[in-house]
C-alpha cells in the first residue's frame, strides 16, 4: 500500500475472518462480504486499514455518504457518475470504496465495466490503489467481476469472543452477571451474530441490572434462535410439547440419549475434559414405534431447538442451486447450534444413491455433501436421522464416525404396551381401575405405539358419545378386536424390514427387545468412549460398548455350570474363588451353551487355540475383533479398567478420577486387608459405582484377557513395552487380603498361568 506499512493488529475484530487483512495487503482488487450488519463491516474495514493513509468512500442505493458520519452527501450521483469522478483517486492515494446494498445497480453493464477496468488497473498498476468492497445480503458474486472478487466469511463467534462481548456489554451497560453462568451462556449464544448476541443480551437484563440466565431466559434465546429459523425459510422450527416420559419403553435409547443431553447441558465442562461433541443417532425400525415421538422428547431433554430439515425444500431449477441450497441449511442450522437437527425418513429423501443407480445426479451430489458434513462437522449440532429401511444406503453412511449410534425401534414388547397404553390413558385423564393393563398389553401382540393411541382415542371419543362416567373394560377391548394393527396390514413389507435388520448389527432401542440384553438380569449396559490405560497412556484408546456384569461370578452360579466349588470362604453370594483362567474360561463357554449363544473361546489342552465369532468365524486370540463375539466372555482389561472408572457416566459426573471405583474413600466401595476380616463378602454389599457395578477394587482380583495382546486395540506403530511373559492372562483390582495402596483401578498382575488362589476370582461380560 502507498504511503503507509500495513499494520495487522492481533485484537482485530475477532469475529471476522482474518483474510481480510491479508486481502487488503496483497491489493485484492474487489473483496465481497455476505453480511447484513454495516455497522460490524464497518469495524472490519477500520480494523484492516488501520495504519494506511487513505481515503474511504461509501456509496448505497439512495447516494453517497460520508463513512464516519454517515450523512448523505448533498450531490446526488448515481454509481456510475461516482465511479468517474473517483477513479483518477486511486493514482494519488489509498482508495477503499464501500457498496453496501446496491445490487440492482451492479446489474448495469457501464458500472460493471467501470468496476472491471479499476479492478484490472489495480492489479497491473503498482502505482494504482483502489480496492472495491462489496457488502451484499446475496451470497451471488456479480459473473463479470468474479475473476477479481475475494470472499470475506463473517463467522459467528467463537465462545471466547461471546464471553469477551459480555464482559464488554456489562461494562458499558452498568450491569453484572454471574460468573458461574457464562460457560452455558457463551454456548448457548453460539452462533448468533454480535448484532444479534447484543439484542438478546438486552431481553435477558433484568431490572434490577442483572444478566439473569434461568430456564425462562434460556427459552428466550431459543426463540431468538427460532426467528432466525423462520426468517431462512429452508429449514422447519418445529414445536413440541412430548418429553422422555412420554416414550413407553425404548429404555435403552431412552439412557444413551439422556447421557448425551447431559453432555449437551454440561457441554463446556464436558469439552475442557476432553468429551468429544456428540454427533448425532440414526433411528430406523417400524412405522409407529416412536422415532418422531423420540425426536421430540431428545430436543426437550437437550434444551435446544429442534430444526426439521426436507430435502424436498432444498431442490431448485437452476444448475447448482441445489447443492447452494444444501450448504446453506446446513450451514444455517450450525449458526444457532446447539440444536437438532432432524431428517425424517432419510430413505426418502435420499431415494435411490445405492449402487444399483435410480438416484438422478443431484441427489448424489445432495447425498454426498451430507456425509461429509456429516464425518467432518465439529459443531455442537446433533443430528437425529430416521428411517424405517436402511437397505439402500450404501455402507458407508452406517459406518462409524457418521452417527454416534444406530438403534432400532421394534414393536413394543408386552411390558412396552402396557406402559404406552397407560400413558395415554393418563394423559386423557381417563385412567381407572376398570382398565386390565396387563390384559390389554397381551391382546395387542403386534400393535406400534400408534396402533395403541389410536385404540385409545377411540375408546375415549366412545365414552364421549356414550355419556358414560368410566371407560369400561368391555369398550376397550371391543375397540381393540375391531383394529387392524400395522403389522397384519403392513406384514410383508414388515416381514421383509425384519429381513434387512438381520444383515446389520444394530442395537434395540428396548432393554428386554430380542438379542438387545443378556439373559442374565446382571448385565450391565456399558456404553463406550475413549480412555488412555493407566498402564499405556501413549495413546487414547477406543472402547466399543459392552455388557458387564454387576457382581464377581457367584458359588451358586459357578456350581451349577461347573459342578464344583473350589472356594475357602463358602456361600452361595459370596464370589467364586480359587478359579483359574482357564477355568474362567470354560465357565464363560458353559454358560453361552446355557442361554444358547455362540461359545468364545476354543481351548484345546491349557492353550487357547481361536477366539469364535458370532457368524462362526475363527481368529487368533491377539488378532481377533471381540465386538464380533456373541456369547459370555473375560472383559479385555481395557474394558475393565474402562468400567472400573465408571465409563461415560463418571466422566458427566466429575468423577472419572477416583482412586478407587466408585470413590476416593476405599471403604465405601472395596473388601481388602483394612476391613475385609480376612476373608471375602458377599457381592454387592458395598456402593457401587456409577455405572452400578460393585467390588471392581476389592473382594478379589478378577480375570481378565490382556487387551495388550490384541491387534484391535494396541496401534501397530506405538510400542508396547510388556511387562510379563507372552500371554493374554491379566489380574486385576484389589482383594480381600490386599493392601490399599494395591487396590486402585490401576492395578494389574502380570502372567498369572499357575496362580490358583484364595483371592482369585471373575466377572464375565458380553459384545454389543
Amino acid at each position: 500500500m502507498k504511503n503507509a506499512v500495513m499494520v495487522v493488529e492481533e485484537e482485530s475484530n475477532k469475529f471476522i475472518d482474518g483474510d481480510m487483512n491479508n486481502y487488503i495487503n496483497s491489493k485484492r482488487p474487489i473483496v465481497f462480504i455476505n453480511h447484513y450488519d454495516y455497522k460490524e463491516v464497518d469495524k472490519l474495514v477500520e480494523d484492516a486499514t488501520n495504519g494506511i493513509e487513505k481515503k474511504i468512500y461509501e456509496y448505497r442505493e439512495f447516494g453517497e455518504v460520508d463513512f464516519k458520519s454517515k450523512k448523505v452527501e448533498e450531490n446526488f450521483m448515481d454509481l456510475y457518475a461516482l465511479l468517474e469522478t473517483i477513479y483518477a483517486e486511486g493514482m494519488e492515494s489509498n482508495v477503499f470504496l464501500l457498496l453496501k446494498g446496491v445490487d440492482e445497480q451492479l446489474k448495469n453493464p457501464r458500472v460493471l465495466a467501470k468496476l472491471n477496468m479499476i479492478a484490472e488497473k489495480s492489479c497491473y498498476d503498482k502505482n494504482y490503489n483502489f480496492i472495491t468492497i462489496i457488502v451484499s445480503k446475496s451470497e451471488i458474486v456479480p459473473k463479470e467481476l468474479e475473476n477479481y472478487i475475494s470472499i470475506v466469511d463473517i463467522k459467528s463467534p467463537e465462545q471466547e469472543d461471546i464471553e469477551s462481548y459480555i464482559k464488554s456489554y456489562a461494562t458499558e451497560n452498568g450491569v453484572e452477571y454471574n460468573k458461574n453462568d457464562m460457560g452455558e451462556l457463551t454456548i448457548l449464544l453460539k452462533g448468533l451474530s454480535k448484532l444479534q448476541i447484543h439484542q438478546v443480551l438486552n431481553m435477558l437484563v433484568e431490572k434490577d441490572k442483572k444478566i439473569s440466565f434461568n430456564e425462562r431466559n434460556k427459552q428466550v434465546v431459543i426463540k431468538e434462535k427460532g426467528q432466525i429459523i423462520k426468517k431462512s425459510g429452508q429449514l422447519e422450527l418445529i414445536n413440541f410439547k412430548e418429553n422422555i416420559d412420554d416414550i413407553g419403553g425404548l429404555d435403552v435409547l431412552k439412557d444413551w440419549l439422556k447421557n448425551k443431553s447431559e453432555i449437551f447441558r454440561k457441554l463446556d465442562e464436558a469439552i475442557k475434559f476432553g468429551v468429544d461433541v456428540p454427533k448425532g443417532v440414526l433411528l430406523m425400525g417400524m412405522p409407529g414405534c416412536g422415532k418422531s415421538l423420540s425426536v421430540k422428547a431428545a430436543a426437550r431433554l437437550f434444551n435446544v431447538p429442534l430444526l426439521r430439515l426436507d430435502i424436498g425444500r432444498l431442490l431448485g431449477k437452476y444448475v447448482g442451486e441445489s447443492e447452494h441450497n444444501m450448504r446453506e441449511a446446513l450451514k444455517m442450522a450450525e449458526s444457532i447450534s446447539p440444536s437438532i437437527l432432524w431428517i425424517d425418513e432419510i430413505e426418502k429423501a435420499f431415494a435411490g444413491i445405492d449402487q444399483s443407480g435410480g438416484a438422478s445426479d443431484i441427489t448424489k451430489r445432495l447425498f454426498g455433501h451430507f456425509l461429509t458434513w456429516l464425518q467432518e462437522k465439529e459443531n455442537t449440532v446433533f443430528v437425529v436421522a430416521t428411517a424405517n429401511d436402511i437397505s439402500s444406503f450404501p455402507p458407508e453412511f452406517l459406518r462409524k464416525g457418521r452417527f454416534d449410534e444406530i438403534f432400532y425401534l421394534n414393536f413394543p414388547n408386552e411390558k412396552e404396551r402396557e406402559m404406552i397404553f397407560k400413558i395415554h390413558f393418563k394423559k386423557r385423564g381417563k385412567d381407572n381401575k376398570n382398565i386390565d393393563y396387563k390384559e390389554l398389553a397381551k391382546n395387542t401382540e403386534g400393535f406400534s405405539g400408534a396402533d395403541i393411541e389410536s385404540v385409545v382415542k377411540e375408546s375415549v371419543e366412545e365414552l364421549f358419545f356414550s355419556k358414560e362416567k368410566e371407560i369400561s373394560k368391555e369398550s376397550i377391548e371391543n375397540v381393540v378386536r375391531n383394529t387392524n394393527s400395522i403389522s397384519v396390514v403392513m406384514s410383508d413389507k414388515i416381514k421383509a424390514l425384519k429381513e434387512t435388520l438381520k444383515k446389520y448389527k444394530i442395537k434395540p432401542a428396548s432393554k428386554d427387545a430380542e438379542g438387545s440384553k443378556p439373559e442374565n438380569e446382571d448385565m450391565i449396559y456399558v456404553q463406550g468412549g475413549k480412555l488412555k490405560l493407566s498402564y499405556y497412556a501413549e495413546t487414547e484408546l477406543k472402547v466399543e460398548s459392552f455388557y458387564m456384569s454387576k457382581y464377581q461370578t457367584t458359588q451358586d452360579i459357578y456350581k451349577e455350570l461347573m459342578g464344583t466349588n473350589p472356594s475357602k470362604f463358602k456361600g452361595d453370594r459370596r464370589p467364586v474363588e480359587k478359579v483359574s483362567w482357564l477355568n474362567a474360561l470354560e465357565f464363560c463357554n458353559r454358560l453361552s451353551e446355557k442361554e444358547g449363544l455362540k461359545p468364545v473361546y476354543k481351548v484345546e489342552g491349557i492353550v487357547l487355540k481361536k477366539i469364535v465369532y458370532r457368524n462362526g468365524d475363527e481368529k487368533n486370540p491377539n488378532e481377533a475383533d471381540f465386538t464380533k463375539t456373541e456369547g459370555y466372555r473375560l472383559p479385555l482389561e481395557i474394558e475393565w479398567e474402562w468400567a472400573a472408572c465408571g465409563g461415560q457416566t463418571a466422566i458427566q459426573n466429575g468423577t472419572y478420577s477416583t482412586k478407587y471405583s466408585g470413590s476416593d474413600e476405599i471403604n465405601e466401595v472395596a473388601w481388602y486387608k483394612g476391613n475385609s476380616n480376612k476373608m471375602t463378602h458377599d457381592v454387592g454389599g458395598l456402593k457401587p459405582n456409577e455405572l452400578g457395578i460393585y467390588d471392581m477394587s476389592g473382594n478379589l482380583l478378577e480375570w481378565c484377557y490382556d487387551s495388550a495382546n490384541n491387534t484391535a486395540y494396541i496401534p501397530e506403530d506405538k510400542p508396547y513395552i510388556y511387562d510379563g511373559a507372552n500371554s493374554n492372562r491379566r489380574l486385576k483390582g484389589g482383594s480381600w487380603w490386599a493392601a490399599i495402596d494395591t487396590c486402585g483401578v490401576a492395578t494389574r498382575i502380570g502372567d498369572a498361568l499357575s496362580i490358583m488362589d484364595y483371592y482369585d476370582g471373575f466377572r464375565v461380560c458380553r459384545s454389543n
